[in-house]
């Protein structure tokens, strides 16, 4: 800071009330330099900053078009090879075994389930072995729910995996997709009639339900409830320690999996939406009734 300095009166030479004046030492010329330079770097880095944040932007925005025009370019390329036959249709009942459930029969997906993989511009983006990695690990946090590792099946090899992949460009590319026979549906087998039976106490006619409830579980229901029944986190509940399954009779429970369950259903505790009749239309009364058998077999048996 400066400092006082007293001036005498001319005419008698008694001290006047002091002023200031600026000692010629002051650090005034010094602290404004500072000012200025603390200023002009503060709003050198602040266009800076928005530079960045405008780059940063605009590369997000770029590459979100990338991404959306994916699936667009790989249409208006010329096709790649035709996929192999055997490696196409293993794959293809693969797809309708595990990923069918939340994706749709030809992967077009099922609305508050699975998304459409065949116009999805993330899918068409990826590599092969990307999209392998990606079915293998899940997608625990994913919209509009998380996708268990591998689909909920579990024996999927990664040989399974990859016929799965070529399956999926089939559907994304109709041009390479081989001229495949009509899916036929298999039946249960030799260990899971057996199984049946055991649960039925012997009674052939039960077991036979059960057994083809088993099946079509496994088809239509796993990938939400899990392979056991005993649900997936974030997705589908545990059916078999479920104190609202227990409390419906047969024909209750057939009409609650036909009807399905909203999301914004108020006695949906989860916010996951059910389709109706788990997302498969095809599916008869008779092939329901066949699973509340399965499932009553499940919960008497962990008894």
């Amino acid at each position: 800071m400066g400092s006082y300095q007293l001036h005498k009166s001319p005419h008698t030479g008694t001290s006047n009330t002091a002023h200031w004046r600026p000692p010629s030492t002051s650090q005034l010329p010094q602290t404004a330099r500072a000012m200025l330079l603390a200023v002009l770097f503060s709003g050198a880095s602040i266009a800076m900053g928005g530079y960045l944040m405008k780059a940063s932007a605009s590369s997000k925005q770029e590459a979100t078009r990338r991404l959306i025009e994916a699936h667009q370019n790989l249409m208006a390329a010329p096709a790649l090879a035709e996929l192999d036959f055997d490696q196409a249709l293993h794959g293809r009942d693969l797809f309708v075994g595990t990923c069918k459930a939340c994706h749709g029969e030809q992967g077009t997906g099922v609305p508050g389930l699975g998304k459409d993989l065949t116009t999805s511009p993330a899918v068409a983006s990826m590599s092969d072995a990307a999209l392998l990695k990606l079915i293998a690990a899940g997608r625990p946090q994913g919209n509009p729910v998380p996708m268990p590792p591998k689909g909920g099946n579990d024996a999927l090899s990664d040989s399974d995996m990859a016929d799965l992949v070529a399956y999926v460009r089939g559907l994304q590319d109709p041009r390479r997709m081989p001229d495949l026979p009509a899916f036929v549906a298999a039946g249960p087998s030799e260990a899971d009639k057996a199984n049946a039976l055991a649960a039925a106490g012997g009674d052939e006619e039960l077991a036979a339900y059960i057994a083809h409830g088993a099946v079509i579980y496994a088809g239509s229901c796993s990938a939400c409830h899990g392979k056991d029944a005993r649900g997936v986190k974030g997705n589908g509940k545990d059916l078999i320690d479920n104190e609202f399954c227990k409390s419906l009779n047969d024909d209750d429970m057939l009409a609650f999996i036909k009807r399905g369950r909203d999301p914004g259903d108020p006695a949906n505790t989860t916010g996951v939406g059910m389709p109706a009749k788990g997302g498969n239309p095809a599916l008869k009364d008779d092939d329901i009734l066949d699973v509340i058998e399965y499932l009553r077999s499940l919960r008497a048996s962990s008894k």
